[in-house]
């Protein structure tokens, strides 16, 4: 069954988030508080966002996908001081909500023992909020590698809304929309608790667009949605397009989406063969950023990227983009090494984790999100891949992103994850693991002929890649983990492989 699809116009946003900064003050939230929020996809998400960041507090948002016990550390590590749950995540919010007064929880969609129904916000009035003041959001990294982590703006906020976020993503809407679908519709089909669907999707309503929320991502519901509501702009991540692409021929072709004017994507990287697919199905509507929730960013066009393939564009003008060796010295053009942004007037640091903030930083005023990458004679950055995932086999960094991208070329897969094993001679070794296209696969889940299709990876690998980058096996698994940004789970695929061992992973 699909999920719901809510349509927002922007003047009830406006209403909703005037009416959540009141009912904030009645509850005596003390403005530069922090409110976290647990939600679906919902218009009560947007009133949230908005109600918080515009009346002078930080808002959290709380992944839908997260333990209780991540919910709990959040809630407490953010300093919650309000609490807003949707009814249907009651079980994990629970924990954290004895940390905040019962007269500050808020549920939504159905009642809790101990919460405020949210019919007491939508109870006052909507008219525009008479103090207005610049909030911030507190977004919290991954949890896959521990417990999540906050990353926090250290600069004095002062004056008006709107947050820096918002403002960030209205600039890159406004630089690549055309000018009569700016106040269009923007049609949300990724988690609202994640920082990009959240940042272009406020910047389209800072922008006079209407608002289309879908609760889950389906391909189909997708373009059906982007037909009935004449979508003109969205936010999606690379498994989405994987998705899309898998849709039968004619079933992509039955779908009108010639109101579609932006496509902005993201957070994880994309391979070539993969966008060269959607700019030839959709034109070149797409627009891709690098950047993350500490900052930092660089963009590209379609219309770049084709000329630059690969690229994942030039930063904004205001940012300073440096590839850095080890020592923290700038390296030549077309060098490889660690690449950085300088911290500028808007620094950061990971909430009560100092050793944290300080592996971040790789030089002076500079900070790092962990990738490699270089920058070509253009000035357009081109990124190798993270550098936790580098393998390293007899001395030569070997970089997994590279191999995947050559992968999936291939027809017969469906998804891929290049991980280093533990190798005696060597210190480590490639190995592909392979989630096969359905074809491939027998009744019973398994390769229907395994040694034919590891033949014919690697004999494709063979001549796309340099031998030491050739994978030396090939493992097939029923799905590979994904988070909903379409990053791969990569240390669980690797813990497979390193358990037991003794040895890092």
């Amino acid at each position: 069954m699909l999920a719901p699809i809510h349509v927002v116009r922007n003047a009830e946003v406006e209403a909703g988030a005037a009416r959540f900064a009141r009912a904030l003050d009645g509850a005596g939230v003390r403005k530069r508080a922090a409110v976290a929020c647990l939600l679906a996809n919902t218009p009560e998400f947007l009133s949230a966002y908005r109600g918080t960041t515009w009346s002078g507090r930080r808002f959290t948002p709380l992944s839908s996908r997260w333990t209780a016990a991540d919910v709990d550390y959040v809630v407490g590590n953010c300093e919650a001081d309000a609490l807003v749950v949707d009814a249907r995540y009651s079980g994990v919010a629970w924990p954290g909500a004895e940390r905040v007064p019962a007269e500050r929880r808020f549920a939504v969609g159905g009642s809790i023992p101990g919460f405020r129904d949210w019919a007491e916000v939508e109870a006052l009035p909507g008219e525009a909020y008479e103090a207005p003041l610049k909030g911030e959001t507190m977004l919290y990294t991954s949890g896959t590698t521990g417990r999540p982590k906050g990353v926090m703006r250290t600069s004095t906020l002062e004056g008006p809304p709107p947050t820096l976020v918002a403002a960030a993503g209205m600039a890159m809407m406004q630089a690549f929309l055309p000018e009569g679908a700016r106040d269009g519709t923007h049609l949300v089909s990724a988690p609202l608790y994640h920082a990009g669907p959240n940042t272009y999707c406020d910047g389209a309503l800072m922008l006079g667009a209407d608002i289309v929320l879908m609760e889950r991502f389906d391909p189909e519901a997708f373009l059906a949605a982007v037909e009935r509501h004449r979508a003109t702009s969205t936010f999606l991540v690379p498994t989405h397009f994987v998705r899309l692409l898998r849709l039968p021929e004619e079933t992509r072709r039955r779908y009108d989406l010639s109101s579609l004017s932006l496509v902005c994507h993201g957070s994880a990287p994309v391979s070539i063969p993969v966008k060269r697919a959607m700019i030839e199905w959709w034109g070149p509507i797409l627009f891709e950023f690098y950047g993350g929730t500490e900052g930092g960013g660089t963009m590209i066009s379609s219309t770049e990227w084709l000329a630059k393939p690969g690229s994942v564009g030039r930063p904004r003008p205001e940012l300073d983009l440096r590839i850095l060796d080890d020592a923290g010295s700038q390296v030549p053009t077309g060098q490889e090494g660690t690449v950085c942004f300088g911290l500028g007037d808007a620094p950061f640091e990971y909430k009560d984790d100092p050793t944290k903030t300080a592996e971040s930083r790789h030089a002076e005023g500079y900070f790092t999100m962990g990738d490699v990458g270089y920058v070509d004679e253009d000035g357009y950055l081109f990124l190798c891949d993270r550098r936790a995932d580098v393998i390293i086999s007899g001395g030569v960094n070997i970089y997994p992103a590279q191999i995947e991208s050559v992968l999936l070329e291939l027809d017969c897969l469906v998804d891929c994850c290049v991980v280093g094993i533990p190798d005696e001679e060597w210190g480590e070794s490639v190995r592909a693991v392979i989630e096969l296209a359905p074809g491939e696969v027998g009744a019973d889940g398994a390769p229907r002929d395994p040694e034919a299709l590891r033949r014919r990876i690697l004999e494709h690998c063979r001549a796309s890649l340099a031998g030491y980058q050739v994978p030396r096996g090939v493992d097939f698994v029923a799905s590979l983990p994904r988070t909903e940004t379409g990053k791969l789970a990569r240390r669980a695929i690797r813990a497979r492989y390193w358990e037991g061992t003794g040895r890092r992973l």
